[in-house]
C-alpha cells in the first residue's frame, strides 16, 4: 500500500480525505443548555428545533419556516418619491445640505417595518423518574456528519439515549429514546409556547396535537417612537382615523386584528418497538412507559399558501399537512427513516471534506472547552469543524421547496424577535448564501433564488407606483409577504433602494459556477435586466459629467458634514451604490451578449456604465465610502459597504493594483475587531487581500466565548462577537449569517476563482501549515481537491465538469497531468509586486487532471 501511495499521490489524497471523513464531526458537552444560545439546532430545510440536552427534562423549542405574523394585506404601501421631492432632495445634496436632505428621505420617502418570524412552540420530554436515583455521564451532542443530536446519561444503574434527527426525505422530526433498564422508561411528553393561541389536545390514534393561531400583527417599535416620528398614520391597526391609540399593546391575535393571522399545528406520533404504555390527554400529554425503545415521528405545518395569499381566508390545512405527513412517515420503521435521513444528508455533505490537524489534547476536550482555549494556542481542527458548521446549517436550513434562511436560519424563540428575525439585505440575507455555491452545495440556493422571483414581482410595483421606473427594486428589509418597499425612520438604513442588484449577483454566481445557460435565460436574466432597467433610470448626473444615484446611503453608517456637531447619512453616489450598479450593468450586458437578446438595452447600459462615477481614493489613501471625501462618524463601523467591489464582487482585485492597495487601507482603517458576523465580511476582504495571517487573527477574534468561559461578559459590553457554546454565531445577539460568513471566508483562504483564474492557497495563514480539502467548486464548474504540507502546496486535482478553459495560479510552480501525460506547465508572472505562477489548459466535459509542484 505504501508503495501505491507514492505511485499514486492523488490516489493517496483522496484515500486520506476518505479515512478522515470516517472520524465523525461532532459538537459535545458534558451538561445540558442553560440558555437557548447554548442549545444545538437541528432542521430538515422547513421544520427545526433547538435541543437543549437536558436528563430529567428535555427541551425541543419548535420552528417551521413558514410561521409569521401578518398577511399581504398588512402591508403599508402609501409611499411616493414624487419628482418634485426627489428634485427638492438633490438640490440640497448638491448645495451640501445633506441633513435637510436627509429630512424630506425620512418624512416623505419610508414606510413602516415588515412582520416577524415567529416561534412555533415547545415540546418537553419530562423523565418521570427524576426524583429517582443521581444522573451521571450526562453528555449532549451534535454529530454533523450524520445531522444527529444525541443525549445520554445515567441513573439508577441504567443508561438513557435520545437520537433526534430532522428528516429532509419525510419532512418530519424524529425523537427516538432508548434505555436498559429492565422495566423501561416512563416520560411524558407535552406542548406548550408563548402564543396564547395555541393549546395541545388528544388525537386520534395516540397521537398528540398542538394548534395555534399566529398573530396577525405585530410592531416592534415602541408608541412613543411611532408617535415621535409623526407615523400614527402608517399603523392603522394601533391608531384610530383620529391618531388615538387602539390598544395598549403591539401583538395582536384573531379578532383584535380582524381575524387575520396564520394557523399552525404540530401531531406527535408515538411508535413503540415492543411492550408499553401509552396514555394522551389534553391536560397531560402524552405519558409513556413500560418499553425501553419508542421512537416518536413529529410533523409541524402551517396555513402558508403563498406570498399573496392570505393564510387565514387562503391558506392550506395545516391539519391536512400534518396527517398526510404522519401518514407517510410512518410507512417506515425507524432503521429506514434513519437511513433516509443519512442518505440524503450526506449526499451533500459529504462533497466536501476539510481536515486541519489539532492535536490529540485538543480533540478530546468538549466543544466549549476548545472556545475557551482557541486563543491561547491555535486549534485548526475547531476551525474546520466550525467551517464544516457553516454548510451543516446551511443543508439544514435552506433546502428546495423551503423558505430562505433569515437573520436567525430558521430557529428563533421569539415572537418580536431581533430586528424582526427577517431578511435584512443589505449585507445578511445575501452573507447566508455566499458558501452556496463554493463550499458546493448549490442546491441549498434555490429557496433565496426563488425569494428574488418573488421579491421582483412586488418590487416591479414598487418600482412603478413609488418612483415611476422600469424594473423592479426592493429595499433595506423584506419577509415571507416579500415587503419591497422601504422600512420606517431609520436615516442610516431604510432608504436604500439597491437589493435588487446584490440579489441579482447570486444568480449570476449560480450560472458562472455551474454555466447552465437554461438558468442564465429562465432565471437570472430577468431578474438582471428588471434590475438594470431601474438602475438606468434612476441615475442623475452629478453637474461634472458622472452619473450618480441622486440619493443613497453606505450602510448603515453615517458620516460628518462639516458643519458643527452635524452628521448625516444621506448624499449622491454613495461608492457602495455605483459598485453594484457597475455590477448590474456589465453583467447584464454579457447576460444579454450570451443569449443574444436585447440589443437597445445593452447599448443603453454600455453608455451609461462609461460615465458612471469611478471609485475614488481619499486623502488617507483609502477607497472613499461615499463620493466625497466625508470622515466616518463612526470608524470603526461594522458595515465595510465600500469594500463590496473587493468582496463579493470582483471589481477589486490584485490586477486594479491602485484599488487593491486603497482597499487594504480602508479595512485597516476599520480594524479588525467587529461584531460576529463583520468579522465573517472581513475575514473574506483579507483573504481577497491574499493577506491569510490577518484573515486568521479575525478568526482568533471571532473565537471568542461569547456568555460563557473565565469572563462571561456578554461582548456587547465592549462591542464585539464570538461564538456561544453552540458555534453559533454572536452578533451579539444570534445572528447565523456570521457562521456562514466564517465558512465563505475559509473557502476563500483556500481557493479564489473570481478574477479569471483559479487561485490555490491564496491566503493560507501560519497556523495551518498543513491540511487537505476536497470537493470545492470554482468558477467554471471545476471541482477541487488538495492537499499541503509546510504551508506548500503537494498535489492537487482538477475535475472539469463542464469541460472549459482552465486558468490555474499557484504560489509553486506546477505541472499540470492526465494519467501519465504531461498537460502543461505553469510559468512565472508578477502581479501586484509579487510572483506567482500561471498556466492554462483546455479541458473536456468530465475529464480530471492532476497539479503536481516541480522540483
Amino acid at each position: 500500500m505504501k508503495f501505491k501511495l507514492l505511485l499514486f499521490p492523488v490516489l493517496s489524497l483522496l484515500i486520506a480525505c476518505r479515512q478522515e471523513k470516517e472520524e465523525p464531526l461532532t459538537l459535545w458537552y458534558n451538561e445540558p443548555a442553560t440558555e437557548w444560545n447554548d442549545a444545538l439546532p437541528v432542521g430538515n430545510g422547513q421544520a427545526g428545533a433547538m435541543i437543549f440536552g437536558g436528563a430529567g427534562r428535555e427541551l425541543l423549542q419548535l420552528n417551521e419556516n413558514t410561521l409569521y405574523s401578518g398577511e399581504p394585506s398588512v402591508i403599508f404601501k402609501d409611499i411616493k418619491v414624487t419628482p418634485e421631492s426627489l428634485e427638492q432632495a438633490v438640490s440640497l445634496l448638491k448645495k451640501g445640505d445633506y441633513a435637510e436632505a436627509g429630512e424630506i428621505a425620512a418624512k416623505q420617502w419610508l414606510g413602516r417595518l415588515h412582520q416577524y418570524y415567529q416561534p412555533f412552540g415547545d415540546l418537553h420530554i419530562e423523565n418521570n423518574r427524576d426524583g429517582g436515583g443521581e444522573i451521571s455521564a450526562c453528555r449532549r451532542e451534535l454529530n454533523i456528519s450524520e445531522a444527529i443530536a444525541r443525549t445520554t446519561f445515567r441513573q439508577d444503574g441504567a443508561t438513557y439515549t435520545r437520537e433526534i434527527f430532522a428528516s429532509h426525505p419525510d419532512h418530519v422530526i424524529i425523537i427516538r429514546l432508548t434505555g436498559d433498564r429492565p422495566d423501561g422508561m416512563d416520560v411524558t411528553l407535552r406542548f406548550d409556547g408563548p402564543h396564547p393561541t395555541a393549546s395541545q389536545s388528544a388525537g386520534a390514534n395516540s397521537c398528540l396535537l398542538y394548534k395555534g393561531k399566529a398573530p396577525g400583527y405585530v410592531e416592534r417599535r415602541t408608541f412613543e417612537q411611532i408617535e415621535a416620528w409623526g407615523d400614527r398614520h402608517k399603523h392603522p391597526e394601533l391608531y384610530d382615523g383620529d391618531g388615538n391609540r387602539r390598544f395598549d399593546k403591539r401583538v395582536l391575535y384573531g379578532e383584535e386584528i380582524d381575524g387575520k393571522g396564520m394557523l399552525f399545528e404540530a401531531r406527535l406520533a408515538p411508535v413503540l418497538s415492543g411492550k408499553g404504555e401509552i396514555e394522551v390527554t389534553a391536560e397531560g400529554g402524552m405519558r409513556i412507559r413500560g418499553t425501553n425503545d419508542v421512537y416518536l415521528i413529529l410533523a409541524l405545518a402551517t396555513s402558508f399558501n403563498g406570498y399573496d395569499k392570505s393564510p387565514s381566508l387562503e391558506g392550506v390545512d395545516p391539519s391536512e399537512k400534518t396527517g398526510n405527513l404522519l401518514a407517510n412517515a410512518l410507512k417506515y420503521d425507524y432503521k429506514t427513516l434513519k437511513k433516509r435521513h443519512t442518505d440524503d444528508y450526506k449526499s451533500l455533505f459529504d462533497r466536501v471534506s476539510l481536515h486541519l490537524p489539532s492535536t490529540e489534547e485538543q480533540e478530546n476536550l468538549s466543544t466549549d472547552e476548545r472556545i475557551i482555549r482557541f486563543a491561547a494556542q491555535p486549534d485548526p481542527g475547531l476551525a474546520a469543524l466550525l467551517y464544516q458548521y457553516g454548510r451543516y446549517l446551511m443543508i439544514s436550513g435552506s433546502r428546495p421547496g423551503g423558505q430562505p434562511l433569515n437573520l436567525q436560519g430558521m430557529w428563533n424563540k421569539e415572537i418580536i424577535p431581533p430586528w424582526n428575525c427577517g431578511y435584512t439585505q443589505n449585507i445578511n440575507s445575501e452573507m447566508n448564501y455566499w458558501p452556496a455555491e463554493a463550499a458546493n452545495l448549490p442546491e441549498c440556493h434555490e429557496p433565496l433564488f426563488r425569494l428574488i422571483r418573488e421579491l421582483s414581482v412586488t418590487g416591479r410595483e414598487t418600482a412603478r407606483n413609488m418612483y415611476a421606473r422600469r424594473g423592479w427594486v426592493a429595499h433595506h428589509n423584506t419577509s415571507i409577504w416579500r415587503e419591497s418597499l422601504p422600512n420606517d425612520n431609520v436615516p442610516t438604513a431604510s432608504f436604500w433602494p439597491m437589493a435588487q442588484g446584490w440579489y441579482s449577483s447570486h444568480l449570476w454566481e449560480h450560472y458562472l459556477f455551474t454555466g447552465d445557460e437554461q438558468f442564465l435565460a429562465n432565471e437570472a436574466y430577468p431578474i438582471l435586466r428588471g434590475a438594470a432597467e431601474f438602475y438606468a433610470d434612476w441615475l442623475v448626473d452629478d453637474g461634472r459629467g458622472n452619473l450618480v444615484t441622486p440619493a443613497g446611503i453606505s450602510p448603515e453608517n453615517a458620516f460628518l458634514t462639516g458643519k458643527p456637531g452635524e452628521r448625516a447619512a444621506l448624499s449622491m453616489g454613495p461608492t457602495m451604490d455605483m459598485a453594484i450598479i457597475r455590477e448590474t450593468f456589465t453583467r447584464t450586458v454579457r447576460a444579454s451578449e450570451i443569449l443574444h437578446t436585447d440589443a437597445a438595452l445593452r447599448d443603453e447600459l454600455n453608455d451609461k456604465l462609461a460615465r458612471l462615477l469611478p471609485y475614488r481614493i481619499g486623502a488617507r489613501g483609502q477607497l472613499q465610502e461615499w463620493m466625497h471625501d466625508f470622515k466616518e462618524a463612526e470608524p470603526k463601523h461594522r458595515h465595510i459597504s465600500h469594500l463590496y467591489g473587493l468582496y463579493p464582487g470582483d471589481q477589486i482585485t490584485p490586477e486594479t493594483a491602485e484599488l487593491f492597495k486603497a482597499a487594504e487601507t480602508s479595512l485597516n482603517l476599520r480594524g479588525d475587531e467587529a461584531t460576529g458576523w463583520s468579522m465573517g465580511w472581513k475575514i473574506n476582504c483579507r483573504a481577497r487581500l491574499l493577506d491569510g495571517n490577518r484573515a486568521y487573527q479575525i478568526i482568533r477574534n471571532l473565537f471568542n466565548p461569547t456568555g460563557f468561559g473565565p469572563d462571561k461578559k456578554d461582548r456587547a459590553t465592549i462591542g464585539g462577537g464570538g461564538l456561544y457554546k453552540s458555534l453559533l454565531d454572536a452578533h451579539p445577539p444570534f445572528q447565523i449569517d456570521g457562521n456562514f460568513g466564517y465558512t465563505a471566508g475559509v473557502t476563500e483562504m483556500l481557493l479564489q476563482s473570481h478574477a479569471g483564474y483559479i487561485q490555490l492557497l491564496p491566503a493560507l495563514p501560519d497556523a495551518w501549515p498543513e491540511g487537505h480539502v476536497s470537493g470545492l467548486k470554482a468558477r467554471g464548474n471545476f471541482e477541487l481537491s488538495f492537499r499541503w504540507t509546510d504551508s506548500q502546496l503537494q498535489e492537487a486535482t482538477i475535475r472539469s465538469l463542464a469541460g472549459k478553459t482552465c486558468c490555474i495560479r499557484t504560489s509553486v510552480p506546477v505541472t499540470v497531468s492526465k494519467g501519465k501525460t504531461t498537460v502543461t506547465r505553469s510559468e512565472p508572472v508578477t502581479s501586484n509586486g509579487k510572483t506567482c505562477y500561471r498556466t492554462s489548459f483546455p479541458t473536456e466535459k468530465n475529464e480530471t487532471f492532476k497539479l503536481t509542484p516541480c522540483h
